[in-house]
């Protein structure tokens, strides 16, 4: 099981590699079995990462296949590991799939849902924001600043999660209670937000 040691400096999620649900959707991997190349580049140092990955919808799980050089000794190592993968029910049909955080941190696996996972500097394996500690660089930055469309992604992305957990009745009297319609509206607004984004480029 892969496994994190907490360091003293504490990093944020821009400062990170992301890989996104969200983005997999976008770029059409959920569909049963699907494998491709993604590269992105991280706007605040402008470093550029590729990952192979391979998404398998009816096994659960997403394989991913990545290349770490270490900055001190140039040494390389390569990383080949797979990530389960778990779904909710969608209101009107269909499911949402989630990451299941695959690190264990003191000896605790994690196991948390996620819909996007984290490998940050020092790090060697993807795992969630919790595992790795990290803060948000968008509160230190105004509404309309330079994080505030990805800002707001990350925002939208953790009170999906929490509503997920919330509700235990999707429809009264034929009709979406009050929930989940607000989860239907902040998962409309989320992807409206990653439509505009460029953070992440795919070649």
């Amino acid at each position: 099981m892969p496994r994190y040691f907490y360091w003293d400096k504490k990093t944020t999620v821009e400062e990170a590699t992301q890989l996104s649900i969200f983005k997999l959707k976008e770029f059409g991997l959920l569909c049963g079995y699907a494998a491709t190349t993604l590269t992105w580049t991280r706007k605040l140092s402008d470093h550029k990462s590729s990952i192979g990955i391979v998404v398998d919808t009816e096994n659960l799980y997403a394989k991913v296949n990545y290349t770490i050089t270490d900055r001190n000794t140039d040494e390389k190592t390569d990383y080949d590991y797979k990530i389960s993968l778990t779904t909710t029910p969608c209101n009107f049909g269909g499911k949402r799939y989630w990451f299941i955080c695959p690190l264990s941190v003191n000896g605790l696996y994690c196991g948390r849902r996620t819909g996007t996972l984290y490998l940050a500097s020092g790090g060697n394996y993807f795992g969630c924001r919790h595992c790795y500690n990290l803060s948000y660089e968008s509160r230190n930055e105004c509404r309309l600043g330079r994080f505030g469309q990805m800002g707001y992604v990350l925002k939208a992305d953790r009170q999906i999660e929490e509503l997920y957990k919330q509700i235990k009745r999707w429809t009264w009297a034929g009709r979406p209670t009050r929930k989940v319609r607000k989860l239907q509206a902040l998962e409309q607004k989320m992807n409206r937000a990653i439509s505009l984004s460029e953070r992440f480029l795919l070649d």
